[in-house]
């Protein structure tokens, strides 16, 4: 049997984790720049807003990163089948930025900070804009990660230079999503010109019976992409409700460093699940052995993550933040065990991918949905931060137990027996 981390998974892992470090990390080392520079107000202000836009992005990118990569290496290296799929999806995504825009119209009014600045809100809808045609997934797909990986650094760490150099007031907070959009821009515009002149891509327009089709097909990955999205940034919506954006920021700095947890997790799944595709198509038992391992391997892994941050959470706070920092440091450590809980729902999740069981894993994370947002509101209403952290570890411990039970109750799915 190949092993589960052969070389071709370990690149993968590490263009993947590149990419992401470049997205999620480059952020947070902004983090004490945003404080310095705008205030822990107004940082406030961003963290809803970058939360507003992540959760609403979800539609533009509906289920494409999870199915278009399986759909693309599927279609074995046929360019015109692939050139005819990717432009349904570039054709979905424009058709979907109508609902978007609409969205975040709506939502955006729900705070009076965002709404009353037109400079700002006009932003939003940029940055929106940048994050329509991401084509990640593509490169996944046909196996040019690496490729990706160099478009994705060279423009983010332009962008990261231009707000360094450039952005200099206090209400220059302004024009950060403006910069941001532009860049994220420049780079989907960069990977589709590859697609074009190396890999002979072919853009055709798409019927609407066949977008029709491709929502379809996608739809139930889709309504689980938002459930994870929501329980991921309802925290800081529901606490910008409720709240000043000062106490948002002050939460969000500890939020940021467990989001970056949680992506690694993503990032172990984009370079792993390839593999288990390939071994699972092959053999069942030997599919079982691997997920396996990579449940062992994350009980090991994320829980030395966790020790991390109780031991070193003053620190870690300490770098990306000057002020508030034990306030921050103690919710960092009432939210570290986050990435454990939810690191070990992922094998369940790789099997049931494998077996194509989309309503359970929906089931799971619907329900965890309804149970976040129900209990964010009811205890951060009573407990304040205390209480949003509580209901997010609630959401996860839920999930965990849903997916592993359903795994467990079915012979075929569960991959613990050997």
């Amino acid at each position: 049997m190949e092993p589960l981390f052969s070389k071709i998974v370990i690149k993968n892992i590490f263009y993947s984790f590149s990419i992401n470090f470049i997205n999620f990390l480059f952020p947070l080392i902004l983090i004490p720049f945003y404080i310095h520079v705008f205030g822990i107000t107004n940082y406030g202000l961003i963290a809803i807003s970058f939360s507003l836009i992540n959760y609403i992005s979800v539609i533009n990118d509906y289920s494409w990163s999870a199915l278009g990569p399986i759909k693309i290496g599927k279609l074995n290296s046929d360019v015109n089948a692939i050139s005819k799929y990717i432009s349904t999806v570039i054709n979905t995504k424009f058709l979907l930025t109508i609902p978007t825009f609409l969205l975040l119209f709506l939502l955006a009014h729900l705070y009076k900070d965002i709404s009353s600045n037109s400079l700002f809100f006009l932003s939003l809808f940029a940055m929106l804009f940048s994050r329509t045609q991401n084509a990640h997934w593509i490169f996944i797909g046909l196996n040019k990660v690496k490729i990706y990986f160099i478009i994705n650094s060279i423009f983010k760490i332009s962008c990261l230079l231009t707000i360094l150099f450039c952005v200099k007031s206090k209400d220059s907070f302004q024009i950060l999503f403006f910069i941001l959009g532009f860049f994220d821009c420049v780079i989907f515009f960069t990977a589709y010109i590859y697609l074009f002149a190396k890999e002979n891509f072919t853009y055709s327009l798409t019927s609407f019976q066949e977008i029709y089709e491709e929502l379809q097909y996608g739809f139930k990955m889709f309504l689980t992409n938002l459930t994870i999205c929501s329980i991921l940034n309802s925290g800081t919506l529901i606490l910008g409700a409720f709240f000043n954006s000062k106490i948002v920021g002050i939460y969000s700095v500890a939020e940021k460093v467990i989001m970056l947890g949680k992506h690694a997790i993503g990032v172990l799944f984009q370079g792993v699940f390839p593999k288990i595709c390939t071994v699972g198509a092959r053999s069942i038992s030997e599919l079982n052995k691997n997920l396996r391992q990579i449940f062992k391997y994350y009980i090991l892994v994320f829980a030395a993550g966790t020790l991390f941050l109780i031991v070193f959470s003053e620190q870690i706070i300490s770098v990306l933040s000057s002020s508030h920092i034990l306030e921050s440091s103690r919710y960092l450590i009432l939210l570290s065990p986050i990435p454990f809980i939810a690191s070990l729902n992922q094998s369940a999740y790789m099997s049931l991918l494998m077996h194509e069981k989309k309503n359970i894993y929906f089931t799971g994370y619907f329900w965890g949905l309804l149970i976040n947002i129900s209990l964010s509101f009811l205890l951060s209403y009573f407990f304040k931060i205390e209480g949003m952290i509580a209901a997010l570890i609630l959401t996860e411990l839920f999930i965990t137990l849903f997916l592993n039970y359903k795994v467990l109750r079915n012979k075929n799915l569960n991959f613990f027996r050997k």
